[in-house]
């Protein structure tokens, strides 16, 4: 009985603990739930402005980088007068704003027509009106354009001058405090040396620049040849190509004269030589065989000769009956 009776007094002791634990515990529960579920628009207020804050104090993303491209292009033109043509051509670089880098015109002569090249420098964004504006001075046969991205060299030119003109900046700050001779020819050592390399450095730069802010295009002008092998396109063409190649063949005739003189003038000395001594010889036996005497020469020959003729016994006389 008495254990029955503590065992109720357990239950009844654990029954009446339970409410009141589950009070204590739901003031704290509820305030915490309510805190997250009053506070929840707070926090999402706070962290957007913590965001907006950090995107403000943070730096802005740069935008995309300027590339540096260095365009090229050449085109080739057939046109009546060559001449002309290439001054229209210099014509249409200068009012790009661009100028004539170089020009060669060239008349027809020696079996070649008339022609003109031309180098143009033209604004890097004009260079497409510049093609457009070269098609309308002939017959385009070819026309081609290339594009080179050179953003990494000319960013790693100009770091490396930065750093060369900060390093000068420094050497002439030790020169200026130098309290020794040597230290001031060290500091001035290298300050020369570092010099040197900034300039080369910057010359680079210079040119590289004004091959990205220029577009450079190789313009070739050509007269059409009435022949499938090109040549003259006329008439007067023709005639002056003949002219030019009777000139030609008059100047190389004359070349190989000068070639060919002192082979034939030692030519000439020999066979001279030769005559003389073999009219030297005539003479000679002209003048022996007129004075009678033998000729040395032709002695031992007849004696030879009478050696070897045949020896015969004489002949009795034959006696008459």
């Amino acid at each position: 009985m008495k254990r029955r009776s503590s065992v109720t007094l357990l239950i009844a002791a654990a029954l009446l603990l339970a409410p009141l634990s589950a009070c204590t515990a739901l003031p704290s529960g509820s305030g915490s739930s309510g805190a997250a579920s009053a506070g929840s628009p707070d926090r999402g207020r706070d962290a957007a402005g913590s965001e907006a804050a950090a995107e403000s104090i943070a730096p802005s993303e740069p935008p995309g980088a300027k590339r540096s491209v260095i365009s090229t292009g050449d085109i080739s033109i057939e046109v009546s007068d060559p001449e002309s043509a290439a001054d229209e051509a210099s014509g249409i670089a200068k009012n790009l704003g661009g100028s004539v880098e170089s020009m060669t015109v060239r008349r027809a002569s020696g079996g070649a027509a008339a022609g003109a090249d031309l180098t143009l420098r033209v604004p890097n964004e004009r260079l497409e009106d510049a093609f457009k504006e070269l098609e309308g001075i002939g017959e385009v046969v070819s026309q081609n354009s290339s594009a080179v991205d050179v953003t990494a060299e000319y960013v790693d030119l100009r770091a490396r001058v930065a750093a060369l003109e900060k390093s000068v900046q420094r050497l002439t700050g030790l020169m200026a405090g130098a309290d020794t001779t040597a230290d001031l020819l060290e500091a001035e050592s290298a300050l020369s040396q570092r010099q040197q390399e900034l300039d080369g450095l910057r010359a680079q730069l210079q040119s590289l620049e004004g091959q990205v802010d220029e577009a450079t295009i190789a313009v070739s002008l050509r007269t059409k040849s009435a022949l499938p092998g090109g040549g003259p396109a006329n008439f007067w063409e023709g005639l002056l190509a003949g002219l030019d190649s009777l000139a030609a063949a008059r100047a190389g005739a004359l070349v190989a004269l000068g070639i060919l003189l002192p082979w034939l003038v030692l030519a000439g000395v020999i066979a001279l030589a030769v005559v003389l001594i073999v009219r030297g010889g005539r003479r000679r036996r002209r003048a022996r065989a007129a004075s009678g005497s033998p000729d040395p020469a032709a002695a031992p020959a007849t004696a030879a000769a009478a050696d070897t003729a045949p020896q015969y016994p004489p002949t009795p006389p034959s006696s008459a009956p």
